[in-house]
């Protein structure tokens, strides 16, 4: 099963809409975002994903009820977990947390309890396997966040292989 992973869209609507495109392509049966959506404006963009789609809230989520009330308006396909999702599907479990404590990240890469750890906010591309946990940041939707992190960039996690591909937005 492939899973498309994005965070920190930061209401990159453009970037979105390729994401969006990319997912399609890749028939992925479900998308995960990591959280920082920022703008509920932004979800009618994601209105052509084919998959359903699930995420967790990040630190710059402000408006987190009108998040909830665009998806309802929209009729979208995405439900909201506030800052930690749990999920087990085709015989992987996976932890999406928005990461914004660093040392809760480690912890949760490290701990061995999970296949897979979808992790954002740092904004930088992570895609490493430690024992046998694979810690997947797949970036953000920002083209330019600072000096070492240029490029928009998600991923796509294959279940079957518990591996993931880093896919430029630029």
């Amino acid at each position: 099963m492939k899973i498309g992973v994005l965070s920190d869209t930061h209401d990159q609507w453009e970037k979105i809409h390729k994401a969006v495109k990319i997912f399609n392509d890749q028939r992925v049966q479900l998308v995960i975002h990591c959280g920082d959506w920022v703008s509920p404006f932004t979800l009618a963009f994601y209105k052509d994903l084919r998959a359903p789609m699930k995420g967790v809230f990040g630190n710059n989520d402000g408006d987190r009820f009108n998040h909830l009330k665009y998806v309802e308006r929209l009729g979208l396909n995405i439900q909201f977990e506030e800052r930690t999702l749990k999920i087990h599907i085709a015989g992987r479990k996976i932890f999406v947390y928005h990461g914004d404590y660093g040392d809760v990240t480690d912890a949760l890469v490290t701990c061995g309890r999970y296949d897979a750890v979808f992790h954002g906010h740092t904004h930088q591309k992570i895609n490493k396997t430690f024992g046998k946990t694979l810690s997947l940041n797949p970036g953000t939707l920002m083209p330019v966040t600072d000096e070492k992190i240029r490029g928009a960039s998600i991923a796509v996690y294959e279940t079957k292989t518990n591996t993931a591909a880093l896919h430029s937005l630029s």
